[in-house]
């Protein structure tokens, strides 16, 4: 049985649902792909994208440097799969990366598990954009029978050119 690590990490990186990360053991530098995880794809076909130090994805300045040492010191290199994110108020991103000691368990997990996760993660979307939709609709419907409308913006004056 593989041991996974469900980790919580900090990013400026705008990282996608499927993301493949890895981190150096030897520098603790920090690299992602701009390409899904992809069972069939070996690693040398993935583009790599400088993110920095590891020290800089710390959430919990306590427990992960401990965390990702343990991790580094079984391995040369650790391999990150990014599931989901919130942005945060600083125009950051907290993302959940399960991390894998190996090249073979990240292929194992894009071939058995990873399209199942986002076939669930894309269901998941177009339900929230449904529900958007539901309400910005229930608003309109309610702007039409006299109800109040909500501005979030001022509105926009017209700009005229003349040539």
């Amino acid at each position: 049985m593989v041991r996974v690590k469900k980790v919580i990490v900090s990013t400026k990186e705008n990282l996608s649902y499927g993301t493949l990360i890895w981190i150096y053991a030897s520098n603790k530098k920090v690299y992602h792909s701009s390409k899904a995880v992809d069972g069939s794809a070996d690693f040398s076909e993935y583009d790599s994208h400088y993110m920095g130090k590891v020290h800089e994805l710390y959430r919990n300045l306590e427990k992960q440097p401990a965390l990702f040492n343990r991790m580094l010191a079984k391995s040369d290199r650790i391999f990150g799969v990014c599931l989901n994110k919130r942005r945060l108020e600083n125009g950051s991103h907290d993302v959940k990366v399960l991390f894998f000691p190996s090249w073979e368990n990240v292929q194992e997990f894009a071939e058995n598990s990873f399209p199942e996760l986002a076939e669930m993660e894309l269901t998941r979307k177009k339900k929230q954009r449904k529900k958007q939709k539901m309400k910005q609709s229930l608003r309109m419907k309610q702007n039409k029978s006299g109800w109040k409308e909500e501005r979030h913006s001022p509105p926009r004056k017209r700009q005229y050119s003349v040539y």
